[in-house]
């Protein structure tokens, strides 16, 4: 039976538990830090548990946050309802060891590809609580579990607060990063044919070469069911058959290229389907030197037919998107006010050096953390411009559909044709 019922995932915590490190140059000391905490999918692990962060600095009454919602998309809000404070002591001062702030009472899990934000704050008075750093590099910490983002320093003595210690200004600081430790445990996920494609690639030549085995008569392994042989490969370690970390970036930033160069092709395809009217059995005709796509329709003779609804539809779905997100921004704003009774207070009597547009959301650059910066960088741009050109291709094509919707109503006009009544609801113009 246990070869039918297979774990999913480890029930261990590795015990020797991993310490991440940043930098530390102590270049300021204030209120505050958040920053951004990626848990990277490159190995095949189930999730990564933090227990707890070390920090250094004047210290006192400490709390500790993370973000509550678990898809954040590359933005973090600094309004209060949006976190969880899950750790809350007093420490005395350490200026040049590290105080560890334990969480194993409410630890942070995340899972691969997840981004959460972490705040520490401390409501001692003066500038000296906490140690963090300007914003070095694109990474403040890499390894093969944890990626540790530049985030926003804070210099308000109030968890959240929007007026600086000394009245005016704005109370938060953007381009900073983390100074201290972060210590975590990985659960890894066993094999299952399901999790194939998640392991290195010798575990995965493992795996197939016991399989070729089993289908020799002259092998012992042929005497051995499948279950009997995914329990076998369910029991091993990732890392049994010597895959690195450094192995399985590099065949994923291979498989993510390759996936980039499909896209690409994909793109293309679908624009010289939109563009050559012989895909769909259309004509192309000639008209001040632009062409354009008319359909050869039976039936009704509808022209653009259900492309150009679906343009129609789409844009007007987006239009709706927007008046809806509009009513949700100011419903947040309104929310806003009540969540707390220091933000109430502000909110009746604002004095000179309130700032309430610093606490506008945090946007993050959420790239592949197993890229170099430089690497990312470029993608990035190359993405920005391939959405440029896709958008320039989608919109021109719509142009195209518009302009033969035109053309086919006029010439329906000339034969006699009726534009008004029932006969308006044939034509789409999809801009």
């Amino acid at each position: 039976m246990a070869a039918l019922n297979r774990a999913t995932k480890a029930n261990y915590v590795i015990h020797d538990h991993v310490e991440a490190e940043t930098s530390d140059r102590e270049d300021h000391t204030f209120c505050g830090i958040m920053f951004p905490v990626k848990c990277k999918d490159v190995l095949p692990i189930d999730h990564v548990v933090i227990n707890s962060v070390s920090v250094r600095g004047a210290l006192g009454p400490l709390t500790v946050w993370v973000t509550k919602d678990e898809n954040i998309n590359g933005e973090i809000s600094m309004c209060k309802k949006h976190w969880k404070k899950i750790y809350q002591k007093t420490h005395g001062r350490s200026f040049r060891a590290y105080k560890e702030l334990d969480l194993s009472s409410e630890p942070i899990v995340l899972k691969p590809g997840q981004v959460k934000g972490i705040y520490i704050h401390s409501t001692l008075r003066g500038d000296e609580a906490i140690v963090y750093d300007n914003k070095d590099k694109q990474k403040t910490h890499d390894d093969s579990f944890l990626t540790i983002l530049p985030g926003r320093a804070h210099v308000s003595e109030t968890p959240f607060g929007s007026r600086p210690i000394w009245g005016w200004g704005h109370a938060w600081r953007d381009n900073r990063e983390f100074v201290g430790q972060i210590k975590y445990g990985a659960i890894y996920r066993l094999w299952n044919p399901t999790e194939h494609l998640c392991f290195g690639t010798k575990f995965r030549s493992l795996a197939k070469n016991l399989f070729l085995l089993q289908r020799r008569i002259e092998s012992p392994f042929s005497t051995l069911p499948d279950d009997c042989i995914f329990y076998v490969l369910n029991m091993c370690r990732w890392d049994w058959m010597n895959d690195t970390a450094g192995d399985m970036k590099e065949c994923q930033r291979e498989l993510r290229r390759a996936r980039r160069r499909r896209l690409e092709r994909e793109a293309d395809d679908v624009l010289m389907e939109g563009v050559d009217g012989s895909a769909d059995g259309g004509h192309v005709v000639g008209g001040d030197g632009d062409e354009l796509w008319v359909h050869n329709h039976e039936g009704n003779g509808n022209a653009g037919g259900d492309d150009g609804d679906d343009l129609v539809d789409t844009e007007s779905d987006e239009e709706d998107g927007d008046m809806e997100q509009d009513d949700d921004d100011d419903d947040d704003d309104d929310d806003d006010s009540d969540d707390s009774d220091e933000e109430s207070e502000e909110s009746e009597g604002y004095s000179w050096g309130d700032h309430v547009g610093t606490r506008e959301t945090f946007v993050y650059n959420d790239f592949d953390s197993d890229d170099t910066d430089d690497e990312a960088a470029g993608q990035n741009q190359q993405q920005h411009h391939h959405h440029r050109l896709l958008h320039h291709r989608n919109f021109r094509a719509a142009s195209i559909r518009a302009r033969a919707n035109i053309l086919s109503l006029f010439r329906r006009s000339g034969d006699g044709g009726s534009i008004t009544g029932h006969h308006h609801n044939d034509f789409e113009f999809g801009f």
